[in-house]
Formats: structure tokens, C-alpha cells, sequence
């Protein structure tokens, strides 16, 4: 069933933005400077503040411009068009550090927070990350603990924040201990970062987004008050779920835009190019290559829509859409850049030629709000777990009765059982891959019959399901895998053929990291 369009944000604020991003990208902004410059022109975050980009979803009580799900991520996916750098600073700012303050914060923190991150007169981001612990909040490690009279004191260390040491307010989850040091559950904090013990580390040399820092965070005996708790002690799960899960489709909405940028220059130079079979564009292998990254573009594009249009009805939308808007859409966007790349040939690895950039930067959301492999791990051992979840993903959609037999063949496959907790994991990841493809072929077989495009989309979405289903029933049961420690051997006696080639260059920012190194 198609979700019916409740948006009410005003058109022409939309349209205003948008207009504004075109024309400040042709006229103002140099992605190239950034990039080698490694961070932004000192008049871009007033800039955008005051188009009001800073509170896309802000109340506009609480001077934000109060904008739709649906328009947000309109607006997302143009700022995906433009620069990464530029869709990552405000989609950290807007998706990861607004939400937690705006849906759990005190009603008095609300009113003296938004206004000043919906100007853009604070950056605002979340520190859940660590060392050891990635898109897995559970596994945090960072402590705060309760004293008597009832404010908070945080210890630990936090990894790879975006924004991080330039926020002024950084939403910090760690685990939460009493007077009596019981633990009471992972909790979210809204810190100043001027608070002393707040410890911004060092910036890190990223292979792509060089514009937007990456640190790390420490906070020694870092005390805050009690107001500053986000939600409730050992509640701060919901606030850390309801950030990723907006970061997820938000992720998707940015990767549209790189994907319609990237089609939009591969395009034009397979239009121009003749090669010695004549028009690089009428090439067999061309066409189809271009055809089926449309449909790619196209399947993504319907998936972020439905989203945002199920959001803004109030209907609580399955988390099952959210992974498969982060993983299918970030896998897609990245095979739509890397083909966008070769089809250019030596001009796509010309850096001054945008795809070149877009390659670095875009990679990161294939890991950014969890790796490909590990929510697709999770979202496989849900469906496991309950194999007929399978089947209720499609009651989202008009599914034809051709995705339906599909889907019944995914729940088949998440039925099998396993000898042992690797190859579970494996058919975990088969079957979550699996469920993505359900999702897309479901949505876009409800749209096939709209124009001939619709129609070869939703073909070649049923026909993607259909041949991994038959590889997945095919591959099993699972080889049996060599042991971890048969593996580590192997891999370690590289060394005798390539020896020791670790780089020593002194300063701690330009060492391996300690995970990495040989000893």
C-alpha cells in the first residue's frame, strides 16, 4: 500500500533551499580547495546558517524552519549532489546531534539549545563510538556515574566523532553507575564542550571527507548536571536508535544525490565519447551498465521516499526499511560511483574531475551508522530468528504476486539450520542481503507500470532477488570454513615474502594504528 503524503512544510521553503544550494555550488563553493585544505571556507557555516540549513527539522518556535521528513531529505539528497563534505557537516549536525536533544532533552535544555543550533550559532553532534565499540552502543564503555546530589561524572574515550572537537554540544552515551556502583544501563548526556574535562584529541587524517574533522574525545571526571540527561537513566538506547535509525535513511538520501550527479557526468561523456565500436553510449555493454545503475538510482530513490512519506504519517515505520535504506543504498550509490569512474576511463581518475572525489568521500558510508557486513549480520539474524518477518516486510507494499513466491523462497532459506555460529553468520548476512532486495522488488513493483523506466527497474530489482535467491539455495549447505587461527597463520607468513614495510614517520597522528601494527 502506498503511504498517503502528509507533508505540510510550505513548498516554497523547499524550494528556496534548494535553489539556494544550486546557485551557492555554482558560484561560491570550491570542493577541490576543501579537499586539499582540509576544512571549510571560514564563510560557509554562516553561509548556510542563514538559509537556515542548520535546523532543517527544528521546531520554528524554536527558530528552525520545521521542515517535513519528506523535505528534509529533498533536500539531503541535493546536498549529496554538491559535496560530501558538505552533506556530512549538516547531516551529522541535523540527524545525529539534533534529534536526541530535540525528542529527549528537558523542556528548558530544548529551549536553550535549539535556537542557538538551528542558527547555526553551535554545531551539535553525537559520541557514541569508541575504540571497541562501533555502531554497537551496547558494547560502550564510557562511564558516567551518579553522585549524591544528583548531577553526573563521565570517564572514558570516544573514536572517529564527526565534528567532534568543534561541536559545542556533543550528545555523550556511556554506561551509567549509581552511588553504590550498580550499573543502571547506557545513558545519554548533553555536554558543553567548553565543560572542564572535555578533551578534544587530535584530528584524523581521513582518506576522503577531509573537510570534516574526525576525532577522538576523551573526558576525564567530566561533571555535568542532572538536567543534562537525555530521556531517562539507562533509557539511552532510544535516544542513540532514534539517531541512527534517521541517520541511516538519511545516509541513503545523500547517496542518491552522489548517484544522480555521478550518472549525470558518465552520461555526458558516453553521449560524446566514440570509441571503435562508434558511440560510446549505444556500446551493448554500456547501454546495460547505464540502464541498470538507473535502476539502481531509481529503486534507492523510491525506498528513501517511502521512508520519508511513512514518517511523516505518524505510522511507525519497521526498522527493516531503515537497514535496507543503509545497506542496499550505500552498496548501490558506491557500485554506481565506481562504474561512473571506470566508464570515464583516465578522466575518472583525473581528481579534478568530481568522480575522482566522490570515489574517496562516498566510500565511508559503506561503514558510517555500521558497516555493510555487520547490520546486515543483524538484520539477517533477525530474520532467522523469525522467519516470516520475511514475508510482513512485503505487507509495506503492493508486492506482485512474482516477489511474493520470492519472498516465500528468502523465508525458506532463513529457516535452514546450521552446524556451527560461523556459518550461521553467513547465512545471516545471504539472507539480510536477501531481505533488502525483497524490500526494493516489493516498492518498485508497485510503481512498475508508471513509465517504461518504472518498469525495467522493477524488473531488474525482481530479477537481482531472483538470482541470489538461486545462488543462496545453490551455496548451501556452507563449505566448511578453515579455523580463525589456520587463517591468522597464513596471513602471517606473508611476511617472509613481503618483509617488514611498516612506515616509522614520527607524531602520533601519522602512526599506524595500534590495531594494525605488527606487535
Amino acid at each position: 500500500m502506498e503511504p498517503t503524503d502528509r507533508s505540510d512544510t510550505a513548498p516554497d521553503t523547499v524550494s528556496r533551499l534548494l535553489d539556494f544550494l544550486r546557485r551557492y555550488s555554482r558560484e561560491r563553493l570550491d570542493s577541490r580547495r576543501m579537499d586539499e585544505r582540509r576544512a571549510f571556507p571560514t564563510s560557509l557555516i554562516p553561509d548556510l546558517a542563514a538559509q537556515g540549513l542548520f535546523g532543517l527539522q527544528i521546531p520554528q518556535e524554536h527558530q528552525g524552519l520545521g521542515l517535513s521528513n519528506s523535505d528534509a531529505l529533498r533536500v539531503v539528497t541535493q546536498l549529496g549532489a554538491i559535496d560530501a563534505n558538505l552533506f556530512i557537516l549538516l547531516g551529522v549536525h541535523n540527524t545525529l546531534g539534533i534529534p536526541p536533544i530535540k525528542y529527549f532533552a528537558k523542556d528548558h535544555v530544548k529551549q536553550a539549545v535549539l535556537p542557538q543550533v538551528a542558527q547555526g550559532r553551535a554545531l551539535i553532534t553525537s559520541a557514541i563510538s569508541e575504540p571497541g565499540a562501533g555502531s554497537n552502543v551496547r558494547a560502550v564503555q564510557a562511564r558516567a556515574q551518579r553522585l549524591a546530589d544528583g548531577s553526573y561524572v563521565i570517564n572514558g574515550n570516544k573514536q572517529w566523532i564527526s565534528l567532534g572537537a568543534d561541536a559545542t554540544y556533543v550528545n555523550v552515551f556511556a554506561r551509567l553507575t549509581d552511588e553504590n556502583g550498580q550499573d543502571q544501563g547506557i545513558t545519554g548526556f548533553l555536554v558543553d564542550s567548553s565543560t572542564p574535562g572535555f578533551i578534544g584529541g587530535p584530528e584524523v587524517l581521513t582518506l576522503g571527507l577531509k573537510a570534516v574533522p574526525q576525532n577522538s574525545l576523551e573526558f576525564e571526571d567530566l561533571r555535568v548536571p542532572a538536567d543534562a540527561m537525555l530521556g531517562k537513566e539507562g533509557k539511552g538506547l532510544h535516544a542513540a536508535k532514534e539517531a541512527f535509525m534517521r541517520g541511516r535513511v538519511t545516509l541513503a538520501a545523500g547517496g542518491l544525490g552522489a548517484m544522480m550527479r555521478s550518472l549525470e557526468l558518465a552520461e555526458r561523456f558516453a553521449r560524446r565519447r566514440q570509441v571503435a565500436t562508434g558511440n560510446l553510449a549505444e556500446n551493448g555493454r554500456i547501454h546495460q551498465i547505464l540502464a541498470e545503475s538507473v535502476a539502481a538510482t531509481q529503486a534507492v530513490e523510491a525506498l528513501v521516499r517511502h521512508i520519508g512519506v511513512r514518517m511523516d504519517s505518524g505510522e511507525k515505520v519497521p526498522e527493516e526499511l531503515f537497514f535496507a535504506a543503509k545497506i542496499s543504498g550505500c552498496e548501490l550509490m558506491w557500485k554506481v560511483i565506481d562504474r561512473s569512474v571506470q566508464m570515464l576511463g583516465a578522466r575518472g581518475y583525473v581528481d579534478t574531475n568530481v568522480l575522482g572525489q566522490f570515489f574517496r568521500d562516498y566510500r565511508l558510508l559503506r561503514i558510517f551508522e555500521g558497516s555493510t557486513e555487520a547490520i546486515t549480520v543483524y538484520l539477517g539474524m533477525q530474520m532467522l530468528a523469525s522467519p516470516q518477518r520475511v514475508l510482513s516486510v512485503l505487507d509495506e507494499f503492493d508486492a506482485s504476486p512474482q516477489v511474493q513466491e520470492l519472498a516465500a523462497g528468502v523465508a525458506k532459506l532463513a529457516s535452514s539450520r546450521t552446524a556451527d555460529v560461523q556459518s550461521q553468520h553467513v547465512l545471516a548476512s545471504v539472507v539480510g542481503e536477501l531481505t533488502c532486495w525483497t524490500i526494493l522488488a516489493g516498492l518498485t513493483s508497485q510503481y512498475q507500470y508508471r513509465s517504461d523506466m518504472n518498469q525495467y527497474t522493477a524488473a531488474w530489482v525482481e530479477q537481482k532477488l531472483a538470482d541470489r535467491l538461486r545462488t543462496a539455495e545453490q551455496g548451501t549447505p556452507f563449505v566448511e570454513l578453515p579455523t580463525v587461527d589456520a587463517i591468522a597463520r597464513h596471513i602471517e607468513g606473508y611476511e617472509t615474502s613481503i618483509g617488514d614495510v611498516e612506515q616509522r614517520r614520527p607524531g602520533n597522528q601519522n602512526e599506524l594504528d595500534a590495531m594494525l601494527r605488527r606487535h
